[in-house]
């Protein structure tokens, strides 16, 4: 036998190979660059999801390049493959393409502004009209023309009409681009740029035909009103006054002449770009293409009095209530709350009226010349209602119609002429700012729960998706039985799995003791919002099943027990929530982000069954690793030229193919030592493979008797037989990477491991099959092996005497510890289906490796 395997081995160094060392080396390299893309491509998922998950301000154009840089990074993925797998999966790129460029092309639809009147009279304005003049010109025609209240005459200057204006100085296109990549927080710099763009449309000249309307209808105005009429001009932009009130986030200009009208509407719409404003829309989650201002002219009221009304209270603790504030003048000083104003509550239901009366000291009034001024109030008035009871009642009246016509509670300007007369001067919704917090995201600090009725199991680990959740704990170990998982547990599992996606729905939470906030699974429950915990390293033992406990993954802590506190945390709102470009990228998440592809054995498992491109990186990820895992076949059918021999205290052959740093053995050595092995997987493996209580030369409790067994002992036990388990045995090995295929007598084993810094990155497939002894008992051994696997936390497919074992996402030192344990078990089981007489035996022999008993010795 010895003499076979050296004449073997001559042939095998004198036959040329250059191709296949080609092919090797491609497909390496190949999936080499596959794994950094898939990392990068999963990185980039993650921080889009995050966009919507924190808050934190994002622009559109954020959303734009997160989403090239996933569509490149996939098709990377894509073309790795097709050089891996020989070009089979050419329609893939096909496929990305196309879901990338969907996506793109909803996020770069520009909002479309219909051809309208330049300008229309307020008796056209509803808010059939929102979209043409903004939400307070829309909101204004309502009162007057549905809701039938008070109101002052006058017109809106279109947003239609500022396009044109725009468009007309060639700032349009330049106002987007410039603002779309400023920093918000570099506050120096967002003064500097808005304080040029004011200047800009400050100093140009408006086109000639919107001049002309304007000066039409303030024309009518003055003919209606009598001679120098005075007019306020204020910002109704798009989205302005609707679930983002914009409020005081734009200019208003008050007490202006016909003939200075044009110099306040540029001013009025040079405010879309002050300072605060470009802040709050990037704040809130509206681009620059949401934000086109149309600008409301009315006539000036000459105000005796003026203030705010809301028909609810804002804090929630009074819905029934009227709340009036009211001070003497305009109502600048009551909006920008630069004076005492007087308070008023009204209880719905009773009319009852509680006032609290403020020393009012100054007010501000129209001046003569134009603009405002501010003077002292009367002694007389200082300490006198700005409203009796009579016009208590009547506002809010006024107030409840409104609310009653819009069918929710509203912010409402209001003013009282000279003549006692009560306005209306704006309405809007009013902003639920306790609802909003009890629909955020980032948890409130709370003190730490009592030690004494809580203590903490666990502790660390990577919040993949955070939250708060209770239930009892579910440990699994495998994907088998999903089905049956209850409602409402925590699901405590040895490692990540795209398959729990099918049952999210069920559960409140997940812990695992492998996995990587960048995984596919830790994707998807961000989607579902679903607390979980990953990666930490050993909650599957510290934490008892059925047990009730609390998971707190922002703390990254686990307590035992139902933790109330915690549990009834508030959460901050996402300001963007709700916005168009939060709608956009939300839109854009749902083409991008769920895993539909989660059962790589379903029909849907194909190019074709791609929906989206989380559903491109999976399906590529799993289909190179198959390839990769049987790389050993290429190293056989071709014959390998320049494998180096592994001496090693092991009875069997083996080789090794060296894709880059495996070995560090001098240039035209062909002898290699343990020591030389720089492979870590490899490395790992030899250890375990070498572990001084494994005995690869001896019986292991064989159920065999007579002449059988001493012709097995005679075999197993003769020291001059080299390669006694058949060979030779192949190992393509790089500095991370390791694909070992061994014949161990009559049964065959195949590991295949990536090693690096990546979590995403790493992982160990594992096979093994055959046996010397009936179908039955190669059988109860595979069972052995299966429990032995989901115990070290493998993921296991078991069919006959064939075994499928597969761990993904873990740290280095785990997946060490791991592979130096496959190489015990190689060396442990290989003759026990011969040993194992029935399944009853299967619980000692799996509890017999785990104490360290690798030759299952019963003394």
């Amino acid at each position: 036998m010895r003499g076979f395997c050296r004449n073997l081995l001559s042939a095998i160094r004198m036959r040329r190979h250059a191709p296949q060392e080609n092919v090797l080396q491609r497909k390496y390299n190949a999936y080499r660059s596959l794994l950094a893309h898939n990392t990068g491509s999963l990185t980039a998922l993650s921080e889009m999801e995050m966009l919507l998950r924190e808050n934190r301000p994002f622009t559109l154009e954020m959303v734009v390049a997160h989403v090239h840089t996933l569509t490149r990074s996939v098709g990377d993925i894509v073309t790795s493959l097709n050089s891996l797998c020989g070009g089979k999966y050419q329609e893939l790129h096909e496929i990305t393409g196309r879901i990338g460029a969907d996506i793109l092309r909803e996020l770069s639809r520009r909002k479309e502004f219909e051809r309208t009147e330049l300008v229309l009279p307020l008796e056209q304005l509803s808010r059939d009209r929102l979209d043409d003049v903004g939400g307070k010109a829309a909101n204004y025609g309502e009162i007057c023309n549905r809701a039938c209240l008070p109101v002052s005459p006058g017109f809106a200057v279109t947003a239609y009409a500022c396009r044109e204006f725009l468009k007309h100085c060639d700032l349009l296109e330049t106002l987007a681009s410039r603002i779309g990549a400023i920093d918000i927080d570099d506050t120096l710099a967002l003064e500097e740029l808005s304080a040029e763009i004011r200047g800009l449309i400050q100093g140009a000249d408006p086109p000639e035909e919107l001049k002309a309307a304007i000066s039409a209808v303030a024309a009518g105005l003055e003919s209606r009103l009598g001679p120098d009429p005075r007019l306020s001009v204020r910002s109704s932009a798009t989205c302005e006054d609707s679930e983002s009130s914009f409020a005081g986030q734009y200019s208003s200009v008050l007490n202006v002449s016909t003939e200075n009208i044009l110099d306040a509407y540029k001013e009025v719409v040079a405010s879309t770009f002050t300072p605060r404003a470009i802040f709050y829309r990037r704040t809130k989650g509206y681009s620059e293409d949401d934000i086109v201002m149309s600008v409301l002219c009315l006539a000036m009221v000459d105000a005796a009095a003026s203030g705010v009304m809301y028909t609810g209270d804002p804090t929630g603790r009074a819905a029934n209530e009227i709340i009036i504030s009211a001070a003497w003048g305009l109502g600048v000083s009551v909006v920008d709350g630069s004076a005492s104003v007087d308070m008023y509550r009204l209880d719905k239901s009773s009319g009852n009226v509680g006032k609290e009366i403020a020393k009012k000291v100054t007010r501000v009034v129209m001046a003569a010349a134009g603009g405002l001024v501010t003077e002292a109030v009367p002694e007389e008035l200082r300490l006198a209602p700005c409203l009796s009871d009579a016009e208590i009642a009547e506002l809010a009246d006024y107030g409840k119609r409104l609310e009653g016509h819009y069918g929710q509670t509203l912010d409402i300007e209001w003013a009282k002429d000279k003549g006692g007369r009560l306005l209306i001067l704006q309405a809007r919704p009013l902003n639920p700012m306790v609802a909003s917090e009890e629909a955020g995201e980032r948890l409130e600090p709370v003190a730490e729960p009592d030690a004494g009725l809580h203590p903490v199991l666990l502790e660390g680990g990577h919040c993949a998706s955070p939250g708060v959740a209770s239930g009892l704990a579910l440990r699994i170990f495998s994907d088998e039985g999903l089905s049956c998982v209850p409602e409402g547990v925590v699901l405590i599992a040895p490692q990540t799995s795209p398959a729990y996606v099918a049952i999210m729905g069920r559960l409140r939470g997940i812990v695992t003791d492998l996995g990587s906030v960048t995984g596919h699974m830790a994707a998807v429950a961000r989607e579902f919002e679903l607390p979980t915990l990953v990666a930490t390293e050993n909650a599957t033992s510290a934490i008892p099943d059925g047990a009730e406990i609390t998971i707190d993954t922002v703390r990254r802590r686990i307590y035992r027990g139902r933790v109330e506190s915690l549990l009834q945390l508030k959460k901050k709102s996402n300001p963007m929530a709700g916005s168009p470009v939060y709608k956009l990228a939300r839109e854009a998440m749902a083409k991008i982000a769920p895993l539909t592809l989660t059962n790589p054995h379903g029909d849907n498992f194909t190019p074709q069954g791609c929906r989206t491109l989380h559903d491109v990186i999976r399906l590529a990820h799993e289909i190179s690793m198959h390839e990769m895992f049987r790389i050993g076949e290429y190293v056989e059918d071709e014959e390998e030229r320049g494998a180096v021999r592994l001496r090693v205290r092991l009875p069997m052959i083996i080789y090794c193919v060296d894709m880059g740093g495996g070995l560090s053995l001098e240039p035209g050595k062909n002898l290699a030592l343990t020591e030389h092995v720089a492979s870590r997987p490899f490395a790992s493996l030899i250890r375990g493979m070498t572990h001084k209580d494994v005995v690869w030369t001896g019986a292991v409790g064989m159920n065999m008797g007579g002449l059988a067994a001493l012709m097995a002992q005679s075999v197993l036990n003769d020291p001059t037989v080299e390669g006694r388990f058949g060979g030779p045995n192949y190992a393509v090995i790089s500095k991370d990477y390791l694909n070992f295929n061994a014949r161990l007598g009559y049964h065959f084993a195949v590991v295949d491991s990536y090693l690096g810094e990546s979590l995403d990155e790493n992982y160990i497939a594992f096979s093994f099959k055959g046996g010397a002894a009936d179908m039955e008992r190669r059988g109860r051994r595979a069972k052995l092996i299966a429990r032995i696997l989901e115990r070290l936390g493998l993921r296991v497919e078991l069919r006959g005497d064939m075994i499928r074992g597969e761990l993904k996402e873990g740290k280095p030192e785990i997946i060490c510890d791991k592979l130096d344990h496959l190489g015990r078990l190689l060396g442990s089981v290989r003759l026990l289906d011969m040993a194992i007489a029935d399944d009853s035996q299967i619980d000692w022999y799996v509890e017999e490796f785990f104490k360290g008993n690798y030759t299952f010795n019963k003394s």
